[in-house]
């Protein structure tokens, strides 16, 4: 019953615009998530020499600005044109710090990571259309554990100095399973281009912490 309460809510809100057919709206959806790959791998391959030379404490400020402001504006815009622009900065944000990051790691690491990344996305996807009120009915326990996780790092790795590879594979699921719950979202939204803009946000930034944390795991850093 709670369950059927949560869906109701979903397609009453947010139904501004002209709605799509379910087709297009998810091949918006998927183009979007590719246009915020793109973005991501042309600024770790093309524009690295350039990111590569702004100190890293200048790339954490400009993607920490960029990420709220930008997620500001995906998600409190009913503008499909707004919420693109915002979904932009926010994979350019998001760009600044892969680029940095990807450096420690081999290219063929990183390739498999993009493949498991890949592998988990589309199996949750999958799982999550076949169940989809199940999916919905783990936001507040995914939220919750994400918190639980956060404070757990912060403690036992920046203050207690434990060895934390383990939160690596905790992360995965949780964020596999935010693959699973936004796509079940986005698919009880009303299937409007706005819409489809914002649940792509939504999953993008549950598969660039999956692909992080996957990275992390295979641990095949440069010399």
């Amino acid at each position: 019953m709670e369950n059927n309460k949560e869906m109701k809510l979903l397609r009453l809100q947010r139904a501004e615009g002209k709605l799509l057919s379910e087709s297009l709206y998810n091949v918006v959806i998927g183009l979007t998530l590719l246009w915020g790959i793109l973005i991501n791998v042309l600024m770790a391959t093309v524009l690295s020499p350039y990111i590569l030379k702004i100190d890293y404490r200048v790339v954490l400020v400009i993607y920490f600005v960029m990420s709220l402001g930008c997620a500001y504006l995906v998600y409190h815009s009913s503008s499909p044109a707004l919420s693109f622009l915002g979904f932009t900065g926010l994979a350019v944000g998001m760009g600044l710090l892969l680029t940095t990051y990807l450096t420690m790691f081999s290219g063929g690491t990183i390739y498999s990571a993009f493949l498991a990344t890949g592998i988990v996305v589309v199996a949750m996807m999958l799982v999550s259309m076949f169940f989809p009120a199940f999916f919905l009915s783990l936001g507040r326990v995914l939220i919750l554990t994400l918190i639980g996780a956060i404070v757990i790092e912060l403690i036992g790795g920046l203050l207690l100095h434990l060895p934390m590879g383990w939160m690596d594979y905790v992360v995965v699921v949780i964020f596999a399973g935010y693959v699973g719950y936004d796509w079940a979202k986005a698919q009880a939204y009303p299937k409007t281009l706005d819409n489809a803009i914002d649940s792509a946000a939504d999953i993008y930034v549950d598969i660039i912490n999956i692909f992080i944390r996957i990275l992390s795991i295979m641990g095949d850093k440069k010399d």
